[in-house]
């Protein structure tokens, strides 16, 4: 598919969406380690865009469960050596986590490239990731913890700890297939056909233009209905 598509836009505006995690430590048990990790309370109270706070666009608090054990005893805050077990016992079923979601902005320079060297065992060129994150998503970021530390204390929180930029977070994969009714700067039509390939529905998280501050899978099952009762009930056309 890459191959055959001639435009420039189908690589570009590769989003992610930036995490951090605050953790707070209350004096009691929580029992919030037990079951699944769904998410338990959403906040989007600084969601759209708020210019005094130094960026655009904004950011959505999930609540979700405590750490469970092991999670705990191999934590930045549990030491090895002789006093482990004490302060595993001080943050094991007393803590809860807020995730700071960031909305990544659709940058240019931010894209998924066909590798000019290394290539998979059949000859194919690997994908390349080239990312950077922004200044932008940075200061949202920060701006994330400090209220996030504001309502953990609120709460009664004893020790409130952060981590300002989770690495491994490359969980919702967005953008590069940019939608659009111009072919000249985007990838696929507003029924995420390809502009240039016959045929071609490009039916996920990359036709996204823009990423928002939410987790992505409920939009992209709304926009696979769409497209399929499209395709549906224009079968004979699209096929003719």
């Amino acid at each position: 598919m890459v191959l055959q598509i001639p435009v420039d836009w189908w690589e570009k505006i590769f989003m992610f969406h930036p995490y951090a995690s605050v953790f707070g430590t209350f004096d009691e048990d929580l029992e919030g380690h037990k079951g699944p990790t769904p998410l338990n309370l959403m906040c989007s109270e600084f969601y759209e865009t708020d210019l005094s706070r130094g960026f655009v666009r904004g950011y959505s608090y999930q609540v979700t469960r405590s750490k469970s054990p092991l999670a705990t005893a191999i934590g930045p805050e549990v030491p090895w050596g002789a006093r482990h077990h004490e302060e595993f016992h001080k943050y094991f079923n007393r803590t809860v986590r807020f995730a700071v979601i960031a909305e990544d902005l659709p940058e240019l320079h931010n894209e998924i490239v066909l590798d000019p060297e290394l290539t998979d065992s059949d000859g194919i060129p690997a994908p390349k990731v080239n990312y950077t994150l922004s200044e932008n998503s940075r200061k949202m970021l920060a701006h994330g913890i400090e209220t996030s530390t504001q309502v953990m204390k609120a709460a009664g929180a004893i020790e409130v700890n952060a981590d300002p930029l989770i690495q491994e977070a490359g969980w919702h994969l967005m953008g590069t297939t940019k939608m659009g009714t111009n072919p000249e700067s985007s990838v696929v039509d507003q029924y995420c056909r390809s502009h240039d390939v016959k045929n071609l529905f490009v039916v996920d998280g990359s036709v996204f233009v823009t990423s928002g501050g939410v987790n992505p899978t409920s939009t992209i099952q709304a926009i696979a209905l769409y497209v399929a009762d499209y395709v549906k009930n224009n079968a004979k056309n699209i096929l003719g």
